[in-house]
């Protein structure tokens, strides 16, 4: 630690503290585990830990840092909502193996999946099908 005039710097793991702000070094996430392949996503779509967090219905940025240091383990819950907000699948967030099958049909049929009542997921598939009749 060295102390200054009015301000003490400490470099600690790639951030420096300078009058009470920190500073990060934002050096290329890790994609060989998960929290690595979390942060390249989240920083591909030029999200701030504490923006992902809310997006996720948490508070503050604390949880989010957890999954990107690998500190904090992911629950099929949060993977699932995670892979929609991230644009990809939960597939590719565990494993880093890209899917097979459009990423899009993926996270429609986890939607699906994930609603409550079948009287929900019949009407999500209704909606489905008008999209197509529009399309066509």
């Amino acid at each position: 630690m060295r102390f200054f005039r009015f301000a003490s710097v400490l470099e600690d793991a790639g951030k420096v503290h300078v009058m009470g702000r920190t500073f990060k070094n934002n050096k290329p996430a890790d994609t060989s585990t998960v929290g690595g392949r979390i942060k390249k996503l989240r920083l591909e779509l030029g999200l701030s830990q504490e923006q992902l967090g809310y997006a996720l219905g948490m508070e503050g940025k604390c949880v989010i840092y957890g999954y990107e240091s690998n500190r904090r383990g992911v629950s099929w819950d949060v993977l699932v909502e995670l892979a929609r907000v991230l644009h990809t699948t939960p597939e590719y967030i565990m494993t880093g193996s890209e899917p097979d099958e459009d990423p899009y049909v993926i996270e429609a049929a986890a939607l699906i999946r994930s609603l409550k009542t079948e009287k929900a997921k019949k009407a999500a598939l209704e909606h489905i099908r008008l999209v197509m009749m529009m399309e066509s």
